[in-house]
């Protein structure tokens, strides 16, 4: 392939574009220094030390309690220095900052910044996305492309993120071209990460869920073996001395209708709690917390049971 420097200023076309969708409701923290992922690894789920390096990766961060404060997409930029950058929900990160602030003093070497103004995030899906990544970016290592202030990683399901710097010499040009490509809602997007069983934790979910309940496990989000971080001890206790009561699952529903609150119900009562969902356009869609039963209870979005809900799991 030619190298990145002789194309990045060719104008895209439809047929070597992918879709592009924005992110507004997603934010980045930027954790930097010498002791950052020590840092890490005595606060998230994930095993940043081991696992880090080799790809981007789902994790999550807790309480003392165990209960998750927030979800992120860990994506390891730099070792030199090293730059780890946590894609999350945008009203958490300011939660997710003070409940970081608390350790990062005694990480003398590291540094905790909020970059979510200075970086414009875009999804990417289609079969072209890496092909425009490469072009863009230059080649890619380890699912991660990185140029100037610009970042790109790749989701397992084949879709990608890029946070471009508003900074960037070439960012206006590269908006441009986006604009003038296939750009899809936001919403679209979301349901994709529905579909893929990604949850996002926002500020009113904080200390609700244990991250087991939320997917997490499934997601490869979870470090079982590589020692003590807040909250271990009771996510480690569920995992191997039992089973969370509640886990997640994907919902379907008919009619442009939202949920009216954080409830799910069954014909007689309560069966969980919402994380997140879609209810515009064709598809309503949404990730919820529900009980775990012998027998699935049939499942209604309304508290009058007038919507059934479909089970996609």
């Amino acid at each position: 392939m030619p190298p990145a420097t002789q194309q990045t200023t060719e104008p895209s076309s439809p047929v070597d574009t992918p879709i592009f969708f924005p992110l507004e409701h997603l934010a980045i923290l930027d954790i930097t220094g010498t002791d950052a992922l020590t840092f890490l690894q005595g606060q998230g789920t994930q095993d940043y030390l081991k696992r880090l390096p080799q790809a981007p990766l789902p994790g999550a961060f807790c309480t003392p309690k165990g209960r998750v404060v927030a979800n992120v997409w860990n994506v390891l930029l730099s070792t030199e220095p090293t730059t780890v950058k946590l894609v999350i929900e945008r009203s958490a990160a300011d939660t997710l900052k003070r409940h970081l602030g608390k350790y990062i003093p005694f990480f003398r070497g590291s540094k905790l910044t909020d970059e979510s103004q200075a970086l414009h995030g875009l999804g990417l899906s289609g079969p072209e996305a890496e092909h425009w990544l490469t072009r863009v970016l230059g080649e890619g290592n380890n699912g991660v492309w990185r140029k100037g202030g610009h970042f790109a990683f790749s989701l397992p399901d084949g879709r990608a993120q890029i946070w471009l710097s508003a900074l960037a010499d070439d960012y206006e040009t590269l908006m441009e071209q986006i604009e003038n490509a296939r750009v899809h809602p936001s919403a679209d997007w979301q349901r994709l990460d529905i579909l893929a069983g990604y949850p996002w934790v926002n500020a009113s979910l904080t200390g609700e869920f244990v991250p087991q309940s939320i997917g997490l496990e499934q997601l490869d989000g979870i470090s079982f073996n590589k020692g003590c971080y807040t909250g271990q001890e009771v996510i480690s206790r569920l995992h191997y001395k039992g089973q969370s009561k509640r886990g997640l699952q994907r919902l379907r529903w008919q009619g442009d209708i939202t949920p009216a609150g954080p409830e799910v119900y069954t014909a007689t009562g309560n069966a969980g709690t919402w994380i997140n969902w879609v209810a515009d356009g064709e598809q309503c869609l949404g990730l919820a917390m529900v009980k775990q039963s012998v027998e699935a209870p049939a499942l209604y979005l309304d508290s009058e049971r007038q919507i059934p809900l479909e089970l996609l799991d």
